[in-house]
């Protein structure tokens, strides 16, 4: 597995197994639970390009966050005009928010990024998207000054990208990262189910038996 080490260890701040990959000073580790209790400095939300906040992990972020999702929506958008200056992000732009009512967990920030939407078609141009949006996120945090950051699984579930080519991109990205990485030095990829964090093990190359 190139230079990385593969670890087992029980998370101090997490319920659940992990899985631990080490890239310079930089790890990488893989969860299993909710991103929205996760003690990370910054999480990232899988938002759609308008920051609306509809449905999956946004939806989720929005209600950890404030209670009101339509609340949570209006201040996205403002920070999304201050910070981009329109009304939408491309592919590798973000727009970071406060953590709010997730602040009692550890959060700081949510770093907002959009990833690409696949219909179970996936090619280069999606990776190339894919990648942009986690490096969008990874670089923001480093900006921050940022330790950790949390990610959900970026364009899997309703974007419809394929599971196994969302946790190598984010592997691969992860690794390419920590060569230029400054400040972060923890990056975990939470996943809700524990179906989803098997197969994710595989992926990686680790044999549950």
């Amino acid at each position: 597995m190139s230079f990385a080490k593969l670890l087992f260890f029980k998370c101090l701040f997490f319920i659940g197994e992990s899985i631990e990959l080490e890239f310079g000073s930089l790890r990488f580790k893989v969860v299993q639970g909710d991103i929205t209790k996760f003690s990370a400095e910054a999480i990232v939300n899988a938002a759609n390009k308008y920051l609306e906040h509809g449905g999956g992990v946004a939806y989720a972020i929005a209600k950890a966050a404030v209670g009101d999702v339509r609340e949570y929506i209006r201040i996205s958008k403002e920070a999304m005009r201050e910070q981009i200056g329109r009304d939408y992000i491309e592919h590798g732009e973000v727009v970071v928010t406060s953590a709010m009512k997730m602040e009692q967990y550890g959060i700081k920030y949510v770093i907002h990024t959009v990833g690409p939407y696949c219909g179970d078609r996936w090619d280069e141009d999606k990776k190339e998207k894919l990648k942009k949006a986690i490096l969008g996120a990874l670089r923001k945090a480093d900006e921050l000054k940022g330790k950790s950051i949390a990610f959900p699984a970026i364009s899997a579930g309703i974007y419809g990208c394929p599971f196994e080519e969302v946790v190598k991109t984010f592997k691969k990205t992860v690794e390419e990262f920590s060569r230029e990485a400054k400040s972060v030095k923890e990056v975990y990829l939470v996943l809700y189910s524990k179906d989803n964090y098997e197969q994710a093990l595989k992926v990686l190359g680790v044999n549950l038996l």
